[in-house]
């Protein structure tokens, strides 16, 4: 029983701290902070990944838990509920800015088109060709601009 308390506090634990890594991730983001979310990569992947084990251990072997007072259980319960509801909002915040990005990057893209298109020539009858437009060549932009 006590082996069942104490994976119970390491899960709460670790629940806990993924939330609040989460968090600071969705305040940068919101920030503006694009390098916000390497700060703590290292820490919340090993935790996401040993979270995710044990959570599938115990799905696997409820008897593992087996003991815990009601009121630890409820505190998983609803670490692991708002661990998901943070997760949730944490893919808003990324698709959020995942078109922000990929906007400024079309538009820029664009804007170096235009200015390098070649002038308009001139046509067979001496006129100017405004047809004649020269497709900007390729674009490479640097992640890290």
């Amino acid at each position: 029983m006590h082996d069942a308390i104490d994976r119970a506090e390491q899960l709460l634990a670790m629940t806990r701290r993924l939330d609040a890594l989460i968090s600071a991730e969705i305040e940068a983001i919101k920030a503006r902070r694009l390098d916000g979310g390497s700060a703590d990569w290292d820490e919340k992947e090993r935790l996401a990944h040993a979270w995710r084990l044990e959570v599938a251990h115990i799905k696997a072997n409820p008897s593992a838990l087996a003991g815990i007072g009601d009121a630890l259980k409820v505190q998983l319960r609803e670490a692991a509920r708002a661990l998901e509801d943070k997760l949730e909002a944490h893919a808003l915040a990324l698709n959020a800015m995942k078109a922000v990005t990929e906007g400024l990057v079309r538009s820029i893209a664009n804007e170096i088109a235009s200015a390098r298109s070649a002038p308009p020539g001139y046509g067979r009858h001496g006129s100017v060709n405004p047809a004649a437009k020269r497709e900007a060549s390729g674009l490479a932009v640097d992640a890290k601009a």
